[in-house]
């Protein structure tokens, strides 16, 4: 099902990858906005988890896109495991109930994630839907 949405989206019929984009960001501001309040990490660890949880569904779901379109998308899959190594890191800190943990996670948004999000899956949308 979320296979055949993905191609609808990127076929100019839906806006999955938009709504997915807008979700990461809510999930981003409710780990930042825990941080900041001091809401404990418990807290912090479960919207991080969210966070973490939320980016890399956003990656699945770009991966079966490209898998579906007869273009070569190496460089972007790249990308994404380049990201997923990070993030697997990040969640090791967090697991260990590490605040460097969730503050690295909001580095990693804030450097990296921002810019894939705004940028690379732009030139990817084009890219599918030519």
């Amino acid at each position: 099902m979320l296979d055949k949405l993905i191609v609808h989206y990127f076929q100019g019929t839906g806006n999955i990858v938009d709504r997915q984009h807008i979700e990461i960001n809510r999930k981003h501001q409710n780990t930042r906005t825990a941080i900041i309040e001091g809401r404990g990490m418990d807290r912090i660890i479960a919207c991080s988890k969210e966070l973490i949880a939320a980016t890399l569904m956003h990656f699945k779901s770009e991966e079966s896109a490209m898998d579906a379109n007869p273009r070569n998308f190496t460089a972007h899959k790249r990308l994404h495991a380049e990201m997923v190594e990070s993030l697997r890191d990040i969640s090791n800190d967090l697991e260990q109930r590490r605040i460097s943990g969730a503050m690295e996670l909001m580095r990693f948004f804030e450097a990296r994630l921002t810019y894939h999000l705004d940028a690379e899956d732009a030139v990817l949308d084009q890219d599918l839907r030519s």
